[in-house]
Order: structure tokens, then sequence, then C-alpha cells
């Protein structure tokens, strides 16, 4: 034990040893302006002195700066740029890009994000706790810091409500075995409202577990309220990232939540949620900006935290405050704010130097001290690539290709008109609507209206060889000709088509059958566009060009057949996720999601 302790001694020694320059720095950064997290101040002509990956020395300036440098000592000049914290990602499902662990954090870090805290439950939908740590095991392989949560809703909802046909089950045992693992900063948002309000023992074992490891829990409540959000609250769920109107996030704030200001690239809440400050003026210490789900379309063209955050200041937010939002805020939610979201001593070294703070431009990323990214260029030392197990390859398990009837809906009449339960999508929100439509009964099944953008949609179970396929209607997804189908279908992840016509449908499962999983798009039975994602059918092995490319080709295709806003995929595969209101559709059929129920597609024949 004495050994022990002495042990660690040894870390702290050489650290106070470099901040009385007794030691060489290793790097020391010159003349930025501060930009101090803690006071809300800049601070001109600040130099910073980095040791072993740790800060050592801030002030302004440096006077006997020369002793903390030696031959070694990488000196860089900020020419009076600004120097902040590395951006926290408070929550991002890393699969929604496509990307692997890898290729994800490279694009991170070049848009200054240096922590990021992932809820890897789409990967464990399909492939358990072992999705999970393969997810922990390619993070070794990016300079970022990744932290995990544990999905708390493996399947999204309850089995014994019988909505949806998960493909693993993560239940309080396995979460308790995970809160040990190091890389396991909390539990992840906690979907399952109506367990969490029926006090079912299984999700309060789960919260209860990360409360025992000292860790966070996150929440998802759309549009609870009242006492339906307090009794959420008293659960022990911290955050919320699902308002989307600034009144509702007004009164979780005001109940203790911290509040996730999404701003991703299909679901767009920022702008009404900015009005907590510019309208409501509250204090903004439990306000963080986060993306939930980013496209690798986006974070190409546009950005990841850099570009929320200059999106907050258009939107009326003062730049440090809203720098605070993606630095000692999320920092402070988790518990970290002694190690990162500070430029201060005992901090790791986690820093982006930009000219500007009324807009942020990343000219370097430094984490843990190193240089990652410099005006540019990539300079992080690859370690190698982390090979996925075969058992990651092969998560395709359809029953059979479906013959084009098995895709209808049947009605209890040959000829006529019913009025039909309908989703209604709406593109740049995670909600939906619930609307009811009449169409045509054609020889005893119900016909969609491409006409009115009234379009077939189905999901197949692609787990367990089930035969089972959810079927039913959606309206707004603007789609003229074709069909599109695809592997990722939030939470679960069975195969989602949707399309103007049965037969491109078909064709469509058939060929992401074929390819083990992805993004199709099929136009008159060819095959137009296509996303190859063989890793638990949502994850893509090659770089983030490769996946960019496609992506933007597929966008091109969508565009030319009318669809008028981009991330169709992402807005398609959420219409499967039965745990956001109002109207969804599983395997199983429609879901009802605040009642918790499937729902018949025909509300009543009329004629």
């Amino acid at each position: 034990m004495v050994s022990t302790l002495f042990s660690l001694l040894e870390k702290p020694r050489k650290l106070i040893k470099a901040a009385l320059g007794e030691v060489k720095a290793d790097l020391v950064i010159r003349n930025t302006r501060l930009v101090n997290v803690v006071t809300s101040e800049i601070i001109d002509n600040t130099d910073i002195v980095i040791y072993e990956g740790y800060i050592v020395r801030v002030d302004s300036p440096i006077d006997n700066i020369d002793k903390y440098i030696g031959d070694k000592t990488i000196v860089v000049d900020a020419k009076g740029s600004y120097a902040m914290p590395g951006f926290i990602e408070s929550h991002v499902h890393i699969e929604s890009s496509m990307l692997n662990v890898r290729e994800f954090g490279k694009l991170a870090a070049m848009h200054g994000v240096t922590t990021v805290v992932a809820d890897p439950h789409e990967i464990g939908n399909v492939l358990g706790v072992d999705g999970i740590r393969y997810f922990i095991e390619e993070s070794r392989y990016t300079p970022i810091r990744i932290f995990f949560e544990v999905p708390s809703c493996v399947p999204a909802v309850d089995p014994s409500f019988g909505l949806d046909s998960g493909g693993q089950i993560i239940d309080a045992g396995h979460v308790a075995v995970l809160m040990q693992d190091p890389g396991i900063i909390g539990l992840g948002e906690v979907m399952d409202f109506v367990s969490v309000l029926n006090a079912k023992s299984e999700v309060l074992v789960k919260i209860a577990a990360a409360k025992l490891a000292h860790k966070v829990v996150d929440g998802h409540a759309p549009l609870l309220s009242k006492d339906k959000l307090d009794a959420y609250i008293v659960a022990g769920i911290e955050s919320d990232h699902e308002s989307t109107r600034a009144e509702e996030a007004l009164e979780k704030i005001r109940k203790g939540m911290y509040i996730f200001m999404r701003e991703g690239s299909a679901w767009k809440d920022l702008k009404e949620l900015a009005k907590l400050v510019t309208k409501y003026k509250i204090d903004t210490r439990r306000l963080t900006l986060a993306a939930d789900d980013i496209s690798v379309e986006d974070l190409v063209e546009k950005g990841y935290l850099d570009y929320i955050v200059n999106l907050a200041i258009e939107y009326g937010i003062d730049p440090i405050k809203a720098i605070q939002m993606v630095t000692i805020n999320p920092a402070e939610h988790l518990r970290l704010d002694h190690l990162i979201g500070i430029i201060a001593p005992g901090r790791y070294a986690d820093i982006v130097i930009s000219p500007s703070i009324e807009k942020i431009i990343v000219e370097k990323t430094i984490i843990n001290g190193e240089i990652v990214f410099d005006k540019g260029k990539w300079l992080y030392r690859e370690p190698g690539v982390y090979i996925y197990p075969e058992k990651a390859l092969k998560t395709m398990n359809i029953k059979e290709i479906p013959k084009p009837h098995q895709l209808l809906v049947k009605a209890p009449a040959k000829n006529g008109v019913a009025r039909v339960n309908v989703i209604q999508a709406i593109p740049g929100s995670a909600l939906t609507k619930w609307v009811v439509e009449e169409l045509s009964i054609n020889r005893g099944f119900i016909e969609a209206d491409p006409s009115r953008d009234i379009l077939y949609i189905a999901v197949l179970d692609r787990h367990h060889a089930s035969g089972n396929i959810g079927k039913g209607f959606v309206k707004g997804l603007k789609l003229s000709k074709g069909a599109i189908a695809q592997t990722i279908a939030h939470d679960t992840h069975n195969l989602i088509v949707a399309g103007t016509n049965l037969n491109d449908m078909v064709k469509a499962v058939e060929k992401i059958v074929e390819v083990g999983g992805g993004i199709v798009l099929v136009v008159d039975g060819a095959v137009e566009a296509i996303i190859r994602l063989p890793i638990a059918g949502l994850v893509s092995d090659e770089n983030y060009m490769s996946v960019y490319k496609e992506l933007k080709s597929m966008e091109e295709k969508f565009h030319k057949l009318g669809i008028d806003f981009n991330n169709l995929h992402m807005t398609l595969g959420l219409i499967a996720l039965p745990v956001i209101p109002e109207l969804r559709i599983t395997d199983r059929g429609l879901v009802d999601v605040f009642n918790a129920k499937i729902v018949d597609p025909i509300v009543e024949i009329i004629e």
C-alpha cells in the first residue's frame, strides 16, 4: 500500500517541478488572448506552459518565461489569437455520422472538439454489450477523449409492451458491470419515460447503478411537464436534450435539469432555445450545446461544435457564454471540471486557438499537450487501425425478401375509401405528427398517394428472422419517385423502407440485405445510390472522405426527386423510434407513443 501511494506521488512531483520551471516544458504557447470561462473574461498577453499533457502555468504574461523553455520545448507564438478550452460534446451518437470511431474523432478534433460524451445505443441495440466494447476499443485509436455512456434503453422500450423487436437486451446487470469501466461516464439518455413514470424496477435499478458509481444520468423527456416531469426528475435524471420549445426547456431548467440545446443535422432546436438567454435572460450555467446526431456531410461542410457555437452567437448569445456552453458547463455536468473545460493549472492541455471569438475559426487543436491539427493539417500520428471482429459485420437476419403485397395494409373491404392513420414527418424536428388521411382501397389493399406526398412505409425485423413486417403510411418525406431502404432505424435498427411503389421498395430491401446493411435508393428498378455500412449495418469501415462523397452523391439524387431538405436518412430513421411523440412505426406496427400501444392503421372504412 505504501509503495503504491509513493508511486502516485511521482506525477504531481513532476508537475510541481514543471510549474516552478525546474524542468523544461514540452510546449509553451505565447501571446494569447485567454478566454477565461471561469470569470467570463478575456485576458490579454497570456502565456501557457504545458508539461506531459497538463497545463502547469498560466499567466499574463509569464515574466520569466525563458526558464520554462529548453532545447526540446516547442514554442508557439499565438500572435494575439484567442486560446479557449477544448470543446466538449455533451451528447452524441457517433453512429449517426456513419463513421467509425477513429474517423469521427479525426473530424471532431479538426473542429476543436477534444472531449466527446457518446451514447452508443445504436450499436448496442444491434450488437449488445459487445458493440459497446468494440467502440471503447476503437476510441483508443483517436486523440480525442471519448467517454461512453451505458445505453439505458436497449431496447428503447420495455419488451413487455410488445411495441418493437430489438436485436439485443442490455439489462440492469449489464449496466452495473459496465459502470465499473473507466471509459464509462454515466447512464445514457433514459428514453423509456413510460417505464420511469410507472416506477418499473428494471429502469430504476439502472439509474441506481449509475448513482452508486457516482456517474451521471442523462435524460430524454420530450414534452414532459408538471407532475410527469417532476416524477421523471425525482427518479434521478439530470439532463434533457429533447426540448423543442423555449418554454418547455425553461420549466426543466427551473427544476434543476441541464438542458442540452440541440443543433444536429436533422433536428434543429437551437434558434428556438436561444430564447432562454435572449428573451428569458436566464443564468446560462446549466445550458450546453450538443449535436445529438450529426452527419458526415455537415461535419465536413459546416463543422461541429465550432459551427454550433457560431450559430449560438448569431442567434444573440454572447460569445463567451456560448464558449462556456461547450467547455466549463458540460465539464461541471460531467463532474470533470477539475480536469477539462478550463485553461488552468492541473487541467489537461486541451486547447483551441482561434483568431476570433465573434466567429470561431479553429486554427489549432491541442489535445493532451500535442498539436493534432494546425491550420488545415492533420498532425496526429495514427497508432494503427482497429479491426472489427466478424460478428460485427454479419448482422442481417431477414427471414425472406418480401413480396410486394406483403408491404401493403390490408383492408376489410375490396374497394372504396378508408380513413387511415398516417405518420407525418417533420424535417428539422425529431417529432412526428399523427394525422388522418383518406386513401383509396384497391382489391382489398390500401394504396399510397404520392401525388399528395403520402408514401408506403414498412419496417422489417432484421435480427431474428421472425418475418415481422410493420406496415403503414408516411407523409412529409417529399420523395416523388422510387424507394429508400436502410438499416438505420432508431433504435433497434431493423430494416426500414419507404417509397412511392412496391416494386422499388422490394428491390431496395433485396439490395440492402445483399450488401450487409446501409442505405439504398432505387428508382424504376435500378439502384441509383448506395452507402455500404458493414459494421452493424450502421457504420462504414472507410475513411470519412469516402463516406462523405457517397452521401453527397445520394443527396444529389434525392434533390432531383423533389426532396428539398438534407439528411432524409436521419428523418426516415427516426420514424421507427417509439419513444418520441406522436406516431411511429416498428416491425410490430404503428405505435401510439403517449399510450405505448400498437394502433390499427385503419380508422374506418367510409365508402
